[in-house]
């Protein structure tokens, strides 16, 4: 009687290790640049300043947003226009990854496979 419940008790315990570990690694690989269970999207982030940013967002265990671009005003003598710019080929070049505060972030959105964003980044 006591060896069925030992048995019971160790079964249990290793259930409960290894769902720890399939919890532990799904958070891992989440936070990487692919999650296993779905395919890479491109998100449009809208910041409260108003800004918006172009890339692949994550949001566990902190905001992340890699891949980064955004569009930039570009004023001629005749006209003005957008132009879109990775965020790593400003002066200071910095790497191609943002991280973000949740709670200045007010909304995201995928981008569609006909977006003209995603069209001007994979060009």
């Amino acid at each position: 009687m006591k060896i069925l419940k030992l048995n019971r008790k160790i079964i249990f315990y290793i259930i409960v290790v290894i769902l720890i570990i399939i919890f532990i690694f799904l958070g891992y690989a989440y936070g990487k640049k692919t999650f296993p269970f779905e395919q890479e999207k491109w998100q449009a982030v809208q910041l409260q300043n108003g800004d918006i940013f172009y890339g692949h967002l994550k949001t566990f265990p902190c905001c992340k947003l890699t891949d980064v671009y955004f569009l930039q005003t570009v004023q001629n003598e005749s006209d003005t226009t957008s132009q879109l710019v990775e965020l790593n080929s400003l002066f200071f070049e910095p790497e191609n990854i943002m991280y973000l505060s949740k709670d200045k972030i007010l909304w995201w959105a995928d981008l569609s496979s006909d977006s003209i964003i995603l069209n001007a980044i994979q060009e």
